[in-house]
């Protein structure tokens, strides 16, 4: 029945979510994957928020993104696979592809100042 469930519940929320700048959100995605590709750790700094950026303070928020590169390689592309909005937050599945293999990234981002921002990323190796 859950299984059922869960693809009844993403549609519902995707339809829900008309409101979404998508190419903005989309944007900030591939700003963040060219700063890890990079190694620009100011630049994926200024695409987190603030309260993330406090987490680590100086810089070493954006540097502990390095591992991510270290685990599975270059990014070398994605596509969306899900978005939805939820009081301000909207979160993003990303199917990405990395030199080794496929990952499942969740980002949410915020608006702050104007610009979304980045305030959580999980990221997934898909088996």
């Amino acid at each position: 029945m859950k299984r059922f469930l869960f693809p009844v519940a993403l549609a519902a929320s995707l339809a829900a979510c008309s409101a979404i700048d998508e190419p903005a959100a989309e944007d900030v995605l591939a700003r963040f994957h060219a700063g890890l590709n990079q190694g620009d750790w100011a630049a994926i700094d200024g695409l987190l928020s603030q309260s993330t950026r406090n987490l680590r303070p100086g810089g070493a928020t954006a540097r502990a993104f390095r591992r991510i590169t270290e685990r599975h390689g270059r990014y070398v592309g994605g596509e969306l696979a899900g978005i939805s909005d939820e009081q301000g937050r909207i979160t993003i599945a990303w199917a990405a592809r990395y030199e080794q293999g496929p990952v499942s990234e969740l980002f949410v981002l915020v608006e702050e100042g104007g610009k979304l921002k980045i305030d959580s990323y999980t990221d997934n190796a898909v088996p």
